[in-house]
């Protein structure tokens, strides 16, 4: 594999873990957006749950994204 391919491939991951990322972003915050507006404090719950879930998973991608940046500076 050629030094351009790899580069290539790393910059699509990292476009793809960002997008990832906002829309994990997103989703959390329409999700605790949804608290305030849910009558059910059971719906409640489950919102901060999912919110708290997508948080998780977006610190994962914000790793994943850190490794990425710095194997693209390397290659």
């Amino acid at each position: 594999m050629s030094a351009d391919t790899a580069r290539e491939q790393l910059q699509a991951e990292l476009a793809e873990v960002d997008s990832d990322l906002a829309g994990l972003r997103r989703s959390a915050a329409e999700a605790r957006d949804g608290v305030a507006e849910a009558e059910d404090p059971t719906d409640r719950g489950a919102l901060i749950r999912e919110a708290d879930e997508q948080d998780e998973i977006a610190d994962q991608l914000v790793a994943r994204r850190e490794t990425l940046v710095l194997r693209l500076a390397d290659a």
